[in-house]
């Protein structure tokens, strides 16, 4: 009896400790603007697509990242974060640091927070500093 319950204990930790699989583990990845929503006084705008942007992320295996708006572009850190919630499941989160303000897409100083929706859409998190909410896809 002693000897199945440390094997099951062994069984547990090797199975609990495997990283998580998904597409989005798998670096480098670009993604890029595919559309935008807006909230506000007017309502909701609904999703609206865009085809040709040139803003895109492309987030690196050593940790880093590129920003790319238009012609400019910034470069910094990351870490992706599993976060869990009691409803609704887990999500994964970007937490992207600036070595300057360059280029930030967020309210809170040098950092941007980014995150993978449902439909398997990186989203900035502007809509509180009544900003667009940015939506991009992964790019192929």
């Amino acid at each position: 009896m002693k000897r199945f319950i440390i094997i099951l204990v062994i069984a547990i930790i090797t199975f609990s400790c495997q990283e998580d699989q998904t597409p989005f583990s798998q670096f480098p990845e670009t993604w890029k603007l595919a559309g935008w929503r807006s909230y506000g006084f007017l309502g909701d705008s609904g999703f609206q697509p865009i085809s040709d942007s040139t803003y895109t992320y492309l987030f690196k295996k050593n940790g880093t990242f590129l920003k790319t708006v238009g012609k400019e572009s910034t470069a910094g850190t990351f870490q992706t974060e599993v976060l869990i919630f009691e409803i609704g499941g887990k999500r994964t989160q970007y937490n992207l640091i600036f070595p300057d303000d360059k280029l930030i897409d967020s309210c809170f100083g040098i950092s941007e927070k980014l995150y993978i929706n449902e439909n398997k859409m990186l989203v900035g998190e502007t809509a509180p500093c009544d900003g667009p909410t940015l939506f991009f896809s992964l790019a192929k």
